[in-house]
């Protein structure tokens, strides 16, 4: 029987998996969380480790993805001597990265950003048309003879909703915090196919979504040194571990980040991003925990044009490297005579490298709407080609 087929030839890739990896290092997901459905839809599919792998870049790339700059569009300076407030810039900075100004004393600034991420491709294989290949070449499984590999199509997204806070405590010095919300949703079909492509087995993964707050960020920004409506600035970040990793919403981990910032005014204003990420432990990558992730470089670039006094255009190009882990490729595991070339996680680093052109408009008082879009130009990981944001950011 086909099912009976899946499961015997599931059951004999993982035993030559467990025979490279000890079951006793194997980490693991509760059976009906969103993880866990995910990989006992995979393993069946000689795709166990390719699943774990999946699932641990699903939770990387929802809780790493850049949400929005936490800084308010409108920035002000307090003239002691007349005892007035003015704007410090005639732009209003960029959309994902910071610039070198802060709020201004006793000044508030709130924000929300929506982003919707559809994922369209893992290891460079897109995800529909049964495209992605977890197990290729294989070879003289007597539970399946005619396989040759397996395949699946998996609908996978995400939609956060990050809420910003921001206050001016001096001049000089802003703190904020922000929260995300977080769906993801999830479905697939997948089986063994033939080399001449037909299908000969079937499985499903019923669509499945979960919801719920994500990993929590509070923040701090000192401008060190000011000028010409610039300078430069540090600033620290701390993620909270609020979001449930089984459910794609978090890294189970304490991220702090620290980075330095530069920034210039005028009618075309220039910014640059610099930051080191310290994870307070490993996040396993493997079904094993032998590849892992930790720690990450952040970076930002970008330009801000004013051509009207209610309008900015933002060009940013933002990336972010995970260090030690996030890689992936085949490897051939064999059992006798038979054998196959497995999709698993490998020690390798991993670049993720975006374009975020967008538009920032005064729309009444210090109300701003904002429309970005991420262009991933670089992640063989788990990919979304384009992100749609929209936000809007009001300062008082």
């Amino acid at each position: 029987m086909p099912g009976k087929s899946i499961v015997g030839l599931g059951v004999v890739i993982l035993t030559s998996l467990l025979v490279v990896h000890p079951a006793s290092a194997q980490t693991s997901a509760p059976a009906d969380s969103p993880r866990g459905q995910l990989i006992t839809f995979g393993s069946p599919l000689g795709a166990e480790q390719a699943m774990a792998t999946l699932a641990s870049l699903a939770s990387l790339e929802v809780s790493t993805a850049p949400l929005g700059t936490s800084t308010g569009g409108f920035t002000y300076t307090f003239d002691p001597l007349s005892r007035r407030w003015s704007r410090s810039a005639s732009s209003f900075g960029p959309a994902f990265a910071e610039r070198s100004l802060t709020t201004g004393r006793a000044k508030v600034s709130l924000g929300v950003n929506w982003l919707h991420s559809g994922y369209n491709s893992f290891n460079d294989q897109d995800l529909k048309n049964f495209d992605f290949q977890p197990a290729q070449n294989i070879r003289n499984f007597t539970p399946v003879p005619a396989a040759s590999y397996s395949a699946m199509t998996l609908d996978m997204s995400s939609d956060t909703v990050v809420v910003f806070g921001h206050v001016g405590v001096t001049n000089r010095f802003d703190v904020g915090a922000a929260v995300p919300w977080i769906r993801f949703d999830m479905s697939g079909t997948g089986g063994f196919f033939s080399s001449t492509g037909a299908q000969l087995t079937t499985g499903a993964l019923t669509e499945t979504a979960s919801s719920g707050i994500g990993d929590v960020a509070v923040f701090a920004k000192y401008q060190a040194w000011r000028h010409n409506d610039g300078g430069l600035a540090i600033a620290g970040e701390m993620r909270l571990p609020s979001g449930d990793k089984n459910a794609f919403r978090g890294l189970d981990v304490t991220r702090t980040m620290v980075s330095g910032i530069w920034s210039q005014g005028g009618k075309v204003s220039p910014h640059a991003n610099v930051g080191y990420e310290f994870w307070s432990d490993e996040v396993p990558i493997s079904a094993d925990g032998t590849v892992f992730t930790k720690d990450q470089v952040k970076y930002a670039v970008g330009v801000e044009f004013s051509p009207h006094p209610l309008t900015t255009i933002v060009v940013d190009v933002v990336g972010r490297y995970l260090r030690h882990g996030g890689g992936v490729g085949y490897q051939t595991f064999t059992t006798g005579s038979s054998s196959v070339d497995a999709l698993i996680a490998l020690p390798d680093g991993l670049n993720q490298l975006s374009l975020a052109p967008g538009i920032k408009w005064n729309a009444w008082g210090t109300l701003l709407v904002t429309g970005n879009a991420l262009f991933s130009l670089e992640n063989n990981g788990l990919r979304a080609n384009i992100i749609p944001v929209v936000g809007i950011d009001w300062a008082f």
